[in-house]
């Protein structure tokens, strides 16, 4: 089995050799190719501007003979030898141009010069049609000093020509246009203008393919000249510079070279990796097993039970119900674990699942799920009527007590079970069996417990809620409130707590206990700490010197935009991070604390105050208060209800205050509901207080209303004495 798979690997490596060095060449040759290609567009390009230079040189002579007042008043007297020696002579001792005419307004030849008439007399050339086009040419064409050019062909040669206006400079502007003659200027595009014009950008054949008709046609992408009726008469060709090729023949050997190095060095890879195949192999068998098999137990683990389950096979089991699912969890385990220790427990789960599989039926598959967790597949055409007893049989095998390491324990099972049915796939027949487990659990019932409906309710009613809160927000149900917080010694506001409310025209008034957890389930909690905010930023104008509490939940602080989202959301509608105190609870600091911090030295670091909310009811500790950047320390409510009822309680509370003051923290008491309450808080030095006591939650307006009538703070008075000594016995005693 082996020589195949590692003949498949070598071939496969020197397949890719070939193609790693086909590439290399491949590139190497579109290289040049391009490189060719940017050449041409490059020559192209120069060719164009250079015809258009020379177009440019001839109109400025034509320019330069016709803005020329005494030109044009030796024209209007019809002094010919006065025309002559200006404009026939300058033509034949300078030879700028090839043929000048002066052409009258009605368009008759009426002077003409040229160097030679190898090609025909101008008056051969210049036909009436031709004169009638240069006319044409020169129709919309202002007095101004102002040349246009054209094309002539003439046999097999083109005639450049420049037409303008002879025209009396100082009267310009009051000269009738119809009346002014026309000076052209033409030049033949011969091979020693073209050679010169080539030779110019390195182009050593540039040269005129003279249109024989449409049997020819211009090669793509050719400078095309056309006359003046817009016909085709000739084009420019030259063969472009290759530089590519040039680059190509200096590239190939070094390439070549680095590239058989290369094919050496890789096949000897190949080789090598052609013997490590061999071994490979022989321990994939091993390796395929040990992923899908617990090593504890020997039973096949999660990963292969769902393997199975997901089957094609028994997707068409479970909806024929041919199927079901047995989920165990076995009770009392964790006091093995801390009687003899893991090693114990380990044997004790050897012993549990050999005694379970010993009581299963054929027809079945058995894994284990986790670390105190077996799950059961049973297939069969009366499942319905089989599973009841496996799963019994399952439940009272472990009714007898385990001896490991010599110590006896006995332990107990959570079983539930559930059938499939038709559109019910076998992942949600093991979740169904999961949930009847968790009932069978939750009631302490020493039989399985098969699944029925009515244990989703739970699951019903959070999907209500759901779907309610989703429609809540999008018709501006949540409305936010605001409690006071207030300094203890004499009641003056210090802060507020935004609570976001919601009544639902469905369900009616529902507490936040019950619907952000959903929230945060169903990421809804983004939405509504959204709208809690931009309502807080809207509200806040109304009391801008008073810092506002928002509660953060853990869900939106693992974002990992989080902070700079926040900040922003802030700043877009004019607040400012220090108007805001963060308010968190110990779940996000527990499950990441190093992202947390980084997070919320971040908000520090903006502006934003931090405090630590409900302490001291989860996984609170003074490490925590070290290493986070808190400003204030909230104690929960549950242990501000018992103070004056309990000497445990006031040595809390005591205590909690004693901590933050000496970590310089402030501190708050939440839940004050009556007036003993807020006595003793006094006199244990709690700076800040907030509850019931002192006021209900209130919309913003009645919030605004609550500060007019609230006093100040005290000059120099933030809580009790500090000389006043507290005794939480002869508190709880008094009280």
């Amino acid at each position: 089995m082996a020589y195949p798979i590692a003949k498949r690997i070598t071939l496969n490596l020197v397949a890719e050799i070939i193609v790693a060095v086909v590439t290399v060449m491949l590139a190497v040759f579109w290289m040049a190719n391009r490189q060719n290609e940017q050449a041409e567009q490059t020559t192209e390009t120069m060719v164009i501007g250079g015809i258009s230079a020379m177009e440019e040189t001839v109109m400025a002579f034509a320019n330069d003979y016709a803005w020329w007042e005494p030109g044009y008043d030796g024209y209007a007297a019809g002094d010919a030898d006065f025309i002559n020696e200006n404009f026939g002579s300058g033509i034949i001792d300078t030879q700028i141009s090839d043929i000048l005419l002066i052409i009258s307004p009605k368009g008759e030849l009426e002077y003409s010069w040229a160097i030679d008439n190898d090609h025909g007399t101008p008056q051969e050339i210049f036909t009436a049609p031709i004169t009638r086009n240069i006319l044409a040419l020169m129709r919309d064409v202002p007095v101004a000093n102002e040349a246009r050019a054209g094309y002539l062909r003439v046999g097999d040669d083109v005639l450049l020509i420049a037409v303008a206006r002879l025209t009396p400079v100082s009267r310009a502007s009051e000269v009738d246009v119809s009346i002014l003659p026309y000076i052209v200027q033409s030049i033949y595009l011969n091979e020693q203008r073209l050679a010169e014009l080539g030779g110019a950008f390195l182009i050593d054949d540039l040269h005129l393919e003279v249109s024989n008709g449409p049997t020819i046609a211009p090669p793509d992408g050719a400078p095309l000249i056309r006359d003046m009726d817009g016909n085709i008469i000739a084009w420019f060709e030259w063969t472009p510079p290759q530089a590519g090729n040039a680059v190509f023949r200096q590239v190939v050997p070094p390439v070549a070279a680095a590239l058989g190095i290369f094919c050496v060095f890789a096949l000897g890879a190949a080789y090598r990796t052609r013997r490590l195949a061999v071994q490979l192999v022989s321990s994939e068998a091993k390796a395929t097993i040990a992923a899908r098999t617990d090593s504890l137990t020997g039973l096949m683990n999660r990963n292969r039970f769902t393997e199975i389950v997901e089957s094609e096979e028994y997707h068409k089991l479970s909806a024929a119900g041919q199927l079901a699912m047995i989920y165990i969890d076995v009770n009392g385990f964790k006091a093995v674990n801390d009687s003899i220790g893991h090693h114990g427990g380990d044997e004790l789960v050897k012993a549990l699942a050999d005694r379970l599989q010993a009581s299963l039926p054929e027809n079945t598959i058995f894994a284990r799920i986790g670390g105190d967790e077996f799950a059961v597949a049973v297939t069969g055409p009366r499942i319905k009527d089989v599973v009841p007893g496996v799963a019994a049989a399952l439940v009272h095998a472990i009714d007898k007590p385990f001896t490991v390491h010599g110590f006896e324990f006995h332990v107990t099972a959570s079983a539930g079970y559930a059938v499939g049915e038709p559109n019910v796939p076998p992942d949600e027949v093991l979740r169904r069996a999961d949930t009847a487990m968790y009932q069978a659990k939750k009631m302490s019932e020493r039989d399985a417990v098969a699944y029925h409906s009515g244990m989703e309710s739970g699951a019903l009613e959070k999907k209500k809620i759901e779907k309610a809160l989703r429609r809540g927000i999008e018709e501006g149900e949540l409305h936010v409130v605001y409690q006071p917080i207030v300094r203890a010694g004499d009641l003056s506001p210090a802060s507020v707590e935004a609570l976001v409310c919601w009544t639902s025209a469905e369900l009616g008034s529902i507490s936040p206990a019950a619907f952000i957890p959903v929230a945060e389930e169903t990421g809804l909690i983004d939405s509504i700490g959204r709208f809690v905010v931009n309502q807080v930023c809207q509200d806040i104008k109304l009391f801008p010197n008073l810092k506002v509490a928002i509660n953060i939940s853990p869900v939106q602080l693992r974002d990992p935009n989080f902070v700079e989202d926040f900040r922003a959301l802030i700043e877009s509608n004019g607040a400012k991070p220090e108007q805001f105190e963060l308010e968190l609870t110990e779940g996000i600091l527990v499950s990441n604390p190093a992202i947390a911090k980084r997070k919320l030295e971040s908000l520090k670091a903006f502006g934003f105050s931090i405090s630590i909310d409900d302490f001291g009811t989860g996984f609170s500790s003074i490490g925590y208060l070290r290493q986070f950047p808190f400003d204030k320390l909230k104690i929960d409510r549950s242990f501000v209800r018992e103070i004056g009822m309990s000497s445990t309680a006031n040595a809390l509370v005591q205590a909690l205050v004693s901590l933050g003051d000496a970590m310089d923290l402030a501190v708050v008491a939440e839940g004050i509901e009556n007036k003993n309450q807020l006595s003793l808080l006094r006199i244990i030095q709690c700076e800040f207080i907030q509850g019931h006591f002192i006021s209900e939650p209130l919309g913003a307006a009645e919030l605004v209303a609550f500060l007019a009538r609230s006093p100040g703070p005290s000059e120099g008075h933030g809580g009790a004495s500090r000389g006043t000594e507290f005794s939480p016995v002869a508190a709880a005693t008094s009280s």
